[in-house]
């Protein structure tokens, strides 16, 4: 696999995380402030993470970070609307992820990747937590 198909699978996860970024602080802003409200900020500034590593592993490759996103879907009003769609954008990152671990061929990337993936199976765990909660 040539470096520029590799930026481009990179840039697609960067996709994902400013996506996410921008829907949990939104959403961790108009929801009472509570538990999860506290929770979506918190997994929002760990997305943050994920971005910049993604950003310095593809400008390492030669190329540039695009801070693109997909049009912004913020799931029904409330917080159990929102964590709901937030489960939903987890269960994505994480079915992406283990796809690019798997076509990429670069071990170092592989292992900053499979980081990111563990980190985003604990936002899905703690997603879901809260929601099994709030339907209690």
């Amino acid at each position: 696999m040539e470096n520029k198909e590799i930026i481009q699978l990179l840039n697609e996860d960067i996709t994902g995380e400013v996506e996410a970024i921008l829907i949990y602080m939104r959403n961790s802003f108009v929801t009472e402030n509570c538990p999860p409200s506290r929770k979506m900020e918190e997994v929002a500034k760990d997305e943050m993470r994920h971005t910049e590593w993604l950003a310095e592993l593809i400008v390492d490759l030669g190329g540039t970070p695009s801070m693109e996103h997909k049009a912004l879907n913020f799931g029904k009003e409330g917080a159990e609307g929102f964590l709901t769609r937030l489960v939903g954008l987890e269960e994505g990152a994480i079915s992406q992820y283990k796809d690019h671990i798997k076509r990429i061929p670069d071990e170092d990337i592989k292992k900053k990747l499979q980081h990111i993936l563990e980190e985003e199976e604990e936002h899905l765990k703690g997603f879901k937590e809260h929601l099994e909660r709030l339907k209690k």
